[in-house]
């Protein structure tokens, strides 16, 4: 049968489809970040001729490790964020992940380093001082058992004196890990100010933490925790007991793609709420289509990035009576509260039934304070150089976190259909195999839920998944018909760039 001139028309102009399996994701956004991480991110990512979101993720780890235990965020009266953020950027191997990382991640290990070379005098002398008071300590414990006993409360009162003033040694300071344990990663922890960053450009973390080294058992315990800054107490068998007030981990990670799909065969990550707790970004690979003349990264470019790290590292949260220290609290002026606010509002109408977060309620529930955590760093990063503490968040850096944080829904949808947790992408492959079988360039949405009715129980599943098949121009509207009397039926016409060779 001819078409209509209508829906000839309609169908020229169609656009061609997009496939169910490409994922269609928004670019990063430019100038988020001050310019002084801004810069860095565009030249790593020029250097090494990689996705600006890789570079980008690893200078959010950077952020949340320089800002993590020093401040959180109070959008209102009795509710706080805190700044260390979790990500994952899976890119293919060969994508040049470890240089960017290494890139990226330098100012830390340069800390890591200075500070061993300041410390290393007073590492040795703590040493030396505790190993004399300790060998005075058990000189003192032998006499003291051959004494008689007018010396014995003497020599026991001395000893004791001594056991309190033994120096603590010096701790060379650490700000990044890897390849750790659950076990091993608490205590590390505990000695380095309840706080560390786990960074790796493989997914080895998922292996060690779902139980690789304990028969299979996950042992998530201390991550969930750590990402929320909850108490920690942990005493078990001959291992030190750890015990932790406020701890804070930051993670990222840029595994490859087939880890990211290999975790739907570990259902308790995502029972658990640990894979709800990440920023996703899926860089698309530029294998094939580089040129491989990169530009090096400008010195001056670099240097302003050290400086600006360097400068976050030296702030020192503040001190209570008793030693114990507090972090900062930043607060959002009344048009950024405004601005949050709306966003968690508009976040919270999507987790409806229907909606695009129907299916990712536990992603999306953390969303609205996942972007304070965003709008915290940002704030850091754009006053790095002065008191951050000093300033509320503005409405402009509000404004940026929400762009990322919606960058980050869009790269999250995607990312859990590769773990195989979008039900909507699903039904929609589903209704289009149907389609195809049925060669009808035209349908009724009622024939077409009857059809499926066995693996779509209901219309309000299969409306949003016909609706992203129209998104993605396989199906549209047709014109609209006179008025009829009775209930109209709906429609849709497939894409005639489709429909060759039926």
């Amino acid at each position: 049968a001819e078409q209509s001139t209508s829906e000839t028309e309609i169908s020229a102009s169609s656009p061609d489809p997009v496939s169910l399996d490409e994922v269609i994701l928004p670019d990063f956004p430019k100038n988020i970040f001050p310019s002084w991480v801004n810069d860095m991110v565009d030249a790593v990512a020029a250097a090494t001729e990689t996705p600006r979101e890789l570079a980008a993720m690893n200078a959010l780890a950077v952020l949340g490790t320089c800002c993590q235990k020093i401040f959180v965020v109070c959008p209102h009266s009795g509710y706080q964020e805190p700044v260390n953020i979790w990500g994952m950027a899976p890119m293919e191997s060969g994508n040049r992940k470890t240089a960017v990382m290494q890139a990226m991640s330098h100012p830390l290990l340069d800390y890591e380093c200075c500070q061993a070379e300041v410390l290393k005098p007073k590492i040795v002398q703590d040493e030396s001082d505790r190993k004399t008071m300790e060998a005075r300590i058990q000189t003192l414990r032998t006499h003291a058992a051959k004494s008689n006993s007018g010396d014995f409360g003497d020599k026991q009162r001395e000893i004791a004196d001594l056991e309190k003033a033994l120096p603590e040694i010096t701790r060379l300071p650490r700000l990044l890990a890897q390849d750790i344990t659950p076990e091993k990663l608490g205590q590390l922890m505990a000695d380095h100010g309840e706080k560390m960053t786990l960074l790796s450009d493989e997914g080895g973390l998922f292996d060690i933490f779902g139980g690789r080294y304990n028969r299979g058992i996950p042992n998530l315990d201390l991550l969930l925790q750590a990402h929320a800054g909850s108490p920690v107490r942990v005493d078990r068998g001959s291992r030190p007991s750890v015990f932790m007030n406020r701890p804070a981990l930051t993670i990222v990670l840029s595994p490859q793609p087939d880890v990211l799909r290999g975790l739907r065969e570990k259902p308790e990550f995502r029972g658990r709420g640990l894979l709800a707790r990440f920023f996703y970004l899926l860089p698309r690979s530029p294998l094939g289509h580089r040129t491989l003349q990169s530009t090096p990264i400008p010195p001056s470019v670099e240097t302003q990035y050290h400086k600006g790290v360097s400068a976050l590292l030296e702030i020192e949260p503040p001190r209570q009576e008793n030693g114990s220290t507090i972090p900062y609290t930043l607060t959002l002026n009344p048009k950024a509260y405004d601005e949050w606010n709306e966003f968690a509002l508009d976040v919270e109408t999507d987790m409806q039934e229907g909606k695009r977060f129907e299916y990712l309620k536990d992603w999306a529930g953390k969303l609205p304070g996942a972007a304070v955590r965003i709008s915290g760093l940002l704030h850091c990063a754009e006053h790095a150089h002065k008191q951050p503490w000093a300033e509320e968040i503005s409405l402009s850096t509000m404004n940026k976190a929400r762009t990322l944080a919606a960058v980050f829904c869009n790269h999250a949808l995607a990312a859990f259909d590769l773990m195989g947790e979008d039900p909507v992408l699903e039904r929609s492959r589903k209704a289009w195999r149907w389609i195809t079988r049925m060669q009808k360039a035209t349908f009724t949405v009622r024939d077409c839920y009857q059809a499926l009715k066995g693996g779509i129980p209901r219309m309000a599943e299969l409306t949003p998944a016909l609706a992203l098949l129209k998104e993605r121009h396989y199906l549209y509207d047709p014109p609209a018909e006179a008025s009829k009397v009775g209930r109209p039926t709906q429609t849709l016409t497939v894409n005639s760039r489709l429909t060759k060779g039926w």
